[in-house]
């Protein structure tokens, strides 16, 4: 292990399993890929979750983690920009209130909240996952001799990695298996974000799919100003992708082809 590049474990947390790719020196090349079931057993019981991260942690013999959660465990909003919000404490009661809104009196108690880092003026995201879950990651998962040193959601990991690809206005699409969250902005400032349960088996239901979020949000096609929609879809990244009217589609590739089609590993490059 380098001292100026010590090893990496990159974590990729679901409800049902958890994948792992153990990186190292300059470059962080994947030298050891893993994959193990791991069930949430209910809500906020995320015994088996933690039990196997420690265990792929103790195997690659590690103690450096990375944690990107999938977006089932995360739930996302639009925060708008006010001037009369004066601080951070401020900016979270708004969220907690817009999140009740959503999801029902007093449902944000069992929530960590974030936010993006826009400037004034813009509208940002909000980015919430399960309290006792995050509270586990911030305390190194129980285990003194591991450091959580970085958590992000799959979608804004995605966005993360890709950043310097996106223009000033957009949308984002990213598929995990069986979530769906798609994300637009214009000028730097978030529009307007969805994540849901979606299982499309092939490039064609996933455009389907697409072209009827677009209808939801009340996006407007023009043929002669194609809207660019960028597009992570690893497990699609080899077959052909069809067309859609007043859509410029701009693939996503996995950065390290050696690491395989698993959604874990196409987010490597989000972990630096």
């Amino acid at each position: 292990m380098s001292l100026l590049f010590p090893d990496r474990l990159s974590l990729y947390l679901t409800p049902e399993r958890i994948q792992g790719v153990k990186t190292v020196g300059w470059g962080q090349h994947a030298v050891e890929v893993r994959q193990r079931d791991a069930k949430v057993q209910g809500a906020d019981n995320w015994q088996d979750l933690v039990r196997v991260a420690n265990e792929m942690a103790q195997q690659t013999q590690t103690r450096r983690l990375h944690i990107v959660l999938s977006d089932q465990l995360a739930r996302y909003a639009t925060f708008p920009w006010r001037a009369d919000l004066r601080n951070a404490a401020e900016d979270l009661a708004m969220a907690r209130l817009q999140f009740d809104d959503l999801y029902g009196t007093h449902a944000s108690a069992d929530w960590h909240f974030g936010f993006s880092a826009e400037r004034p003026g813009q509208q940002r995201l909000s980015v919430a996952i399960p309290r006792s879950l995050f509270a586990l990651l911030q305390g190194n998962l129980g285990q003194p001799q591991l450091r959580v040193q970085s958590v992000k959601t799959a979608f804004c990991a995605t966005l993360q990695t890709h950043r310097k690809q996106l223009a000033d206005s957009g949308w984002l699409v990213n598929l995990e298996d069986g979530r769906l969250t798609l994300g637009s902005w214009s000028q730097k400032t978030w529009n307007w974000i969805y994540s849901v349960h979606a299982e499309p088996s092939n490039p064609q239901e996933l455009l389907s799919r697409i072209r009827q979020e677009i209808q939801l949000s009340s996006t407007s096609l023009r043929a002669d100003q194609p809207l660019p929609i960028y597009l992570h879809a690893p497990a699609f990244e080899q077959l052909p992708f069809g067309r859609l009217e007043g859509v410029c589609f701009i693939p996503l590739k996995t950065r390290d082809r050696e690491a395989g089609p698993q959604y874990a590993f196409a987010l490597m490059g989000a972990l630096a």
